[in-house]
């Protein structure tokens, strides 16, 4: 669902919950304004389910409400904060989109950043906030890549303010240390601002109140995502090549390691690796990231990226 269609739903819902309130306090006097609100409920649920129906959306939308210092009303918002806050999404929805498609260097430039460019569109009501869109001349039948990019960057703000540290834990499993640091300052700037923010996309609506803003940039601050290259010595368990998952038995004191397959390596290429390579020493080669709190690991996780005989 995009956010606009989502921003809709609440509306009509919360519209067809009010007349539906001033309905229960007529009397049975009130014979015409029971059917002016009956004919407007009517109305009402006609178009919530109409929205409903429509066919589902397969282009990118997040809309952005911020509030705070920087915001007056509904009327107007600091527009140097406005142009930095939404400048900082949209890097860090091109960083997770080059990351998710082609992978990010640790530095230079954002590889497929035209493609993963967001539109202003909207200026959406509640605050003051911006529908920020994918624009498209052609019908788009499949969810963008970049619609899975804003919706996995929506993800990872939301996990940055979650009370949950094990929530915030495993969304930081999926990024890199450029990705971590691109959120890092979008918060940053919003807690310098003394800005508030509500983000809406897809079915995620999430409100970011100082304190959570607070809570985002002190684990921004405290958290480092390192990726390693490692050659690991023992046996292949197995590799199942429909879920692209493994496990190889070390020799050291980490026993089964369990992890994804490199997205390179084709369903053919892991076929021969359970027939040459299960219960047989070898070297397995592994990205290993790892997440660190405080300078403390807290998360460790594998990807497999290719097996060697023992002897080489």
């Amino acid at each position: 669902m995009s956010a606009i269609r989502k921003l809709e739903r609440d509306y009509l819902k919360a519209d067809i919950s009010a007349v539906g309130g001033l309905l229960r306090t007529l009397g049975d006097d009130d014979v015409m304004a029971r059917f002016s609100l009956e004919e407007r409920l009517a109305e009402l649920r006609e178009a919530l389910a109409g929205l409903e129906a429509a066919s589902p959306e397969t282009l990118a939308s997040a809309a952005i409400f911020f509030g705070g210092k920087p915001v007056i009303g509904s009327h107007g918002i600091e527009s140097g904060f406005a142009g930095s806050a939404v400048g900082h999404f949209q890097d860090l929805v091109s960083m997770v989109h080059a990351h998710e498609t082609v992978g990010l260097a640790e530095r230079g430039t954002v590889p497929r950043r035209a493609s993963s460019t967001l539109h202003i569109t909207n200026i959406v009501r509640g605050s003051f906030g911006f529908l920020l869109e994918e624009v498209q001349p052609q019908l788009q039948i499949a969810d963008s890549s970049l619609k899975a990019a804003v919706d996995e960057a929506t993800r990872l703000l939301k996990a940055f303010g979650e009370d949950d540290e094990e929530q915030f834990r495993t969304a930081v499993e999926e990024i890199d240390q450029r990705v971590l640091a691109t959120t890092g300052e979008f918060f940053d700037l919003m807690r310098k601002s003394g800005a508030t923010m509500r983000l809406v996309s897809g079915e995620t609506d999430r409100s970011f109140s100082s304190d959570v803003v607070a809570r985002a940039v002190d684990r921004a601050k405290t958290t480092t995502v390192v990726d390693d290259n490692e050659t690991v010595p023992g046996q292949l368990a197995g590799v199942l090549p429909e879920s692209h998952q493994f496990e190889f038995r070390t020799v050291d004191e980490r026993g089964t390691i369990r992890g994804k397959v490199d997205r390179d390596l084709t369903p053919h290429q892991l076929g021969l690796f359970n027939k040459e390579f299960v219960n047989v020493n070898s070297r397995a080669r592994v990205r290993v990231k790892r997440v660190l709190r405080n300078q403390a690991v807290v998360r460790e996780n594998y990807t497999l990226v290719g097996i060697d005989p023992e002897s080489r």
